[in-house]
């Protein structure tokens, strides 16, 4: 697992099915009236005007464009690093040395992003997906990207709408945008360090929680919700957090169960209260501990009962 953790989409635009109404015609014959005979040979030159002018009449009212000198690239490979561009869609699929896919990034969006802050460089892209992929930058990478592109260097602006944050327990930094902090981000491993805390903690996960979690694969996607601020470990169990809601699952007793549902601004004010206060709070895998912070923060949430808590009669507190 090396990288950014964390769908294409295709589209191509045909000239077949633009078909010209009777005034456009008419302005084509009219406009390839003036062409200077000297320049135009032949009755096939005033047919392809004629052609060219109705295409533009037809772009200028609908206010369409269509980009007839799409980029073509060729695959690139450094140490490191594999670029392998889709010119149709017009993005690159970034590999590491270990053939792990990294992201998708479209052409439009290779240039340099830059923390004010920390001074990190990230590449970052929302191709074709309702997420997005970010890797950090490093030199070997912007080289590639200069090498495949046939570039002297890469266009620099600051960061915006996005936050660098680092998980507190393994120091590994995430990459979130703004105002969608329940629905995803991207962990960032920039070394061999954070890699090898970012295995130990998926290990730990499968180790520790093992009703839960069937498979080290899972461990990792535990520890990726984890450091991104969506799931929270407990002696007990784990505690999911999303734009949502958020639920608890006990390792030793499913009847312990719990969950809620978010409404309105609920998470956003619960995550504005946590970066404050997450390491004060004792017995959080019990929803009592919790409801006394919904109670303080406000807003609005409800409490769903589960098949356990159904069954059962009562709810779990």
């Amino acid at each position: 697992m090396i990288g950014s953790i964390g769908a294409e989409s295709r589209y191509s635009t045909g000239y077949n099915n633009l078909k010209p109404n009777r005034n456009q015609n008419k302005w084509a014959d009219t406009l390839a009236q003036t062409v200077d005979k000297e320049d135009i040979s032949s009755r096939a030159d005033i047919n392809r005007a004629k052609k060219s002018t109705v295409m533009d009449s037809y772009l200028a009212l609908s206010g369409k464009t269509i980009n007839t000198l799409k980029q073509e690239y060729s695959e690139y490979e450094s140490e490191n690093y594999r670029i392998v561009p889709d010119n149709e869609a017009e993005c690159f699929d970034i590999y590491n040395k270990d053939g792990e896919r990294l992201g998708a990034f479209s052409y439009s969006d290779i240039k340099i992003r830059q923390d004010e802050t920390t001074g990190k460089q990230f590449l970052i892209s929302e191709h074709g997906t309702m997420s997005y992929d970010a890797l950090v930058l490093d030199d070997e990478l912007k080289d590639a990207l200069q090498n495949v592109m046939d570039k002297d260097s890469l266009d620099v602006e600051t960061l915006q709408g996005f936050t660098l944050n680092t998980h507190s327990d393994t120091g590994i930094q995430y990459l979130v945008k703004d105002g969608e902090e329940g629905r995803g981000g991207k962990v960032l491993l920039q070394n061999e360090a954070d890699r090898k805390r970012y295995e130990e903690l998926a290990e730990m996960y499968f180790d520790k929680y093992p009703n839960l979690i069937e498979s080290r694969e899972e461990g990792f996607i535990w520890a990726d919700l984890e450091i991104r601020g969506m799931a929270k470990r407990t002696d007990q169990g784990i505690i999911s957090i999303g734009a949502d809601g958020m639920s608890y699952s006990d390792n030793e007793n499913y009847k312990n169960n719990w969950s809620v549902r978010f409404s309105g601004s609920m998470y956003e004010k619960l995550y504005e209260w946590l970066q404050n206060n997450k390491d004060s709070m004792e017995e959080i895998h019990k929803f009592s501990t919790w409801q006394k912070v919904f109670d303080e923060i406000g807003g609005t949430y409800e409490r769903v009962w589960s098949k356990e808590e159904l069954d059962q009669g009562y709810l779990n507190n």
